[in-house]
C-alpha cells in the first residue's frame, strides 16, 4: 500500500560481484546490454533498467492475485472481525520478525539472493491458496488468514533487502527519478493486469477463476527472479559482514535517538500511517457488502487508479530532478487523506470512481515521498537497520489500526471509521510539514547518527 551515502554519490566501482546466471536468464541479456552503435550503459543505468523490467513481473502478481486475496476472503464468507485480523496479523508477525530478519539481511553478502529466495517462498504460498476451495467453508478462511500471517516472516526479509537494493542500485541524484519511473512502469502494467483480472474473475466459473489467478503469482515470481539476478551491486567484504552485530530493540531505540532526522520521520510517519491503515480492512467490506460491487467493477476501479498513477509517476520523474520540487512532496499526504472520505460519500458502486481518481492522482507522490525520505534520513552503512526500524514502527500501526477500524465499524458504523481515517491522515501530513521532514540537507549531515548505536 519499502540517503546520505558517500559511496553512492559517485559511480559504482567496477569491482563488483557478477551474480552467477542460470541459462534462462541469459535470454534477457539483450534487454540490459547496449546495442551496436550506442554508448555503453553505466552500471547505474543498467541497474535501473533491470529494476524497471523486474517491476513488470511484480505488477502481474500485485495487480492480480495479491489485489484480490482480501476479496476472496470476503467471498469465502469470513466475518468482519476475521477480515480485520487478516489485515492486522501480518503486521503483528512482522513486528516480531523484522529485527531478526533485518539482522539476517545485514549479514548477507548478496542481497539479490535474499530477495529472490524470500519472494519464491511468498509466491508459492499465495499459489497454494488455490487449494483452499477444497477445505470446509468453516475452515478455509482461517487457513488463509493464518498462512498469510506467516508470510510476513519471509516478507520481512524481502522488504529489508529490496529497500536496501533500491538505495544502492544507483546514485542519490538519480534515485528519485528511478523510483518514480519504476512506479510508472508498475502503474502501466498493473492497469492492464487489474482490468483483465477483474474481467477474468467475473467471466470464468468459480473457483477455477481464483485458482488460476493465484497460480499466476508464482509464475510472475519466477520471472522476477530471472530478471533481478542480472543486477550488479557492490559486494560487502566478508570481514565487514562478520563484524556486523545483531540488532535488537535497544539498538533501534538508540538509533532513533542518535539520528534526529530519522526520529522526526518516525514521529510523522507513525501519525500518518495510523490514518493510512485504519480503513484498510474496511475497503473490501464496503465495496462488496455495503455497496454490492462485483469483482469486475472492483477491477475497473483499481485500473482507473493505476492508470492515473502512471501519469503521476511520469510527471514526478521530470519534476523531481529539481531539488525545489522535492520539498513539496509532503502535500501528497493531504491529497491521499481525501481517499477514505470520498469512499464514505459513495452510495453506489459507480460513485467509487471518485475515490479511485483521488488515489491515482496522489498516491504516486506519497510513494516517492515516503521512500526517498527514508533514504535521506538513513546512512548507507546502517541502512538495513534503519529500514528494519522503520518497518517495525510501520507495522505497529499496520497491526493496531485495522483492528481499531473494524471495531469502530462494528460498534458505530463503517463510514465513521472512514471519516476518522481522513482526519488522521490530514494531521499526519501537517506533522511532516511542521517537522520539516523530507527537506533535503547537505549529503553529510542528517543521515549520520550523532553516536553509534549501542
Amino acid at each position: 500500500m519499502e540517503p546520505k551515502e558517500k559511496a553512492a554519490s559517485v559511480a559504482l566501482e567496477p569491482e563488483i560481484e557478477e551474480v552467477e546466471l542460470r541459462r534462462p536468464a541469459r535470454r534477457f541479456g539483450r534487454l540490459f546490454g547496449p546495442r551496436r552503435g550506442r554508448v555503453p550503459l553505466t552500471v547505474e543505468q543498467r541497474n535501473e533498467r533491470i529494476l524497471y523490467i523486474e517491476m513488470l513481473f511484480q505488477s502481474i502478481a500485485g495487480a492480480g492475485a495479491l489485489s484480490f486475496v482480501a476479496v476472496f476472503l470476503v467471498r469465502l464468507g469470513a466475518p468482519n472481525w476475521l477480515v480485520g485480523v487478516h489485515a492486522s496479523l501480518p503486521a503483528l508477525v512482522t513486528i516480531l520478525a523484522i529485527l531478526p530478519m533485518g539482522a539476517f539481511v545485514r549479514r548477507q553478502r548478496s542481497l539479490v539472493r535474499v530477495v529472490n529466495g524470500a519472494r519464491m517462498v511468498f509466491r508459492s504460498v499465495i499459489a497454494s491458496f488455490a487449494l483452499l476451495v477444497y477445505l470446509p467453508v468453516t475452515v478455509a478462511p482461517f487457513v488463509l488468514v493464518f498462512a498469510e500471517g506467516l508470510l510476513a516472516i519471509p516478507g520481512s526479509a524481502l522488504n529489508v533487502a529490496q529497500t536496501t537494493i533500491l538505495g544502492r542500485a544507483t546514485t542519490p541524484e538519480r534515485r528519485p527519478t528511478m523510483l518514480s519511473t519504476r512506479m510508472a512502469v508498475h502503474g502501466l502494467m498493473a492497469s492492464a493486469v487489474g482490468l483483465l483480472a477483474g474481467q477474468w474473475l467475473d467471466r470464468v466459473v468459480y473457483p477455477l477463476n481464483y485458482q488460476l489467478l493465484f497460480v499466476s503469482a508464482l509464475v510472475a515470481g519466477l520471472g522476477s527472479v530471472i530478471v533481478l539476478s542480472r543486477l550488479r551491486l557492490p559486494e560487502t567484504p566478508p570481514q565487514q559482514v562478520a563484524e556486523r552485530p545483531r540488532v535488537g530493540i535497544g539498538q533501534v531505540v538508540a538509533l532513533i535517538k542518535a539520528t534526529p532526522a530519522f526520529r522526526d520521520y518516525a514521529i510523522a510517519s507513525f501519525v500518518f500511517r495510523m490514518g493510512l491503515h485504519l480503513p484498510i480492512a474496511l475497503y473490501s467490506i464496503y465495496r462488496v457488502r455495503t455497496l454490492g460491487a462485483s469483482d469486475a467493477w472492483i477491477g475497473v476501479l483499481l485500473t482507473i487508479q493505476r492508470f492515473l498513477s502512471v501519469f503521476g509517476y511520469i510527471a514526478l520523474s521530470r519534476l523531481l530532478a529539481r531539488a525545489k520540487s522535492r520539498q513539496w512532496l509532503w502535500l501528497s499526504c493531504l491529497g491521499v487523506a481525501f481517499y477514505p472520505i470520498a469512499m464514505a460519500l459513495a452510495r453506489t458502486p459507480q460513485q467509487l470512481v471518485a475515490s479511485s481518481i483521488i488515489a491515482g492522482l496522489f498516491i504516486p507522490g506519497l510513494d516517492i515521498f515516503m521512500t526517498n525520505t527514508l533514504f535521506q534520513v538513513s546512512s548507507e552503512e546502517e541502512r538495513p537497520s534503519f529500514v528494519a526500524a522503520n518497518t517495525l514502527l510501520a507495522n505497529v500501526t499496520a497491526f493496531s489500526a485495522p483492528l481499531l477500524g473494524t471495531l469502530i465499524a462494528d460498534l458505530a458504523f463503517i463510514r465513521l471509521a472512514l471519516i476518522i481515517a481522513t482526519v488522521l491522515r490530514i494531521v499526519g501530513g501537517l506533522v511532516f510539514w511542521r517537522l520539516k521532514v523530507g527537506v533535503e540537507q547537505p549529503e553529510t549531515s542528517p543521515a549520520q547518527p550523532a553516536a553509534p548505536p549501542a
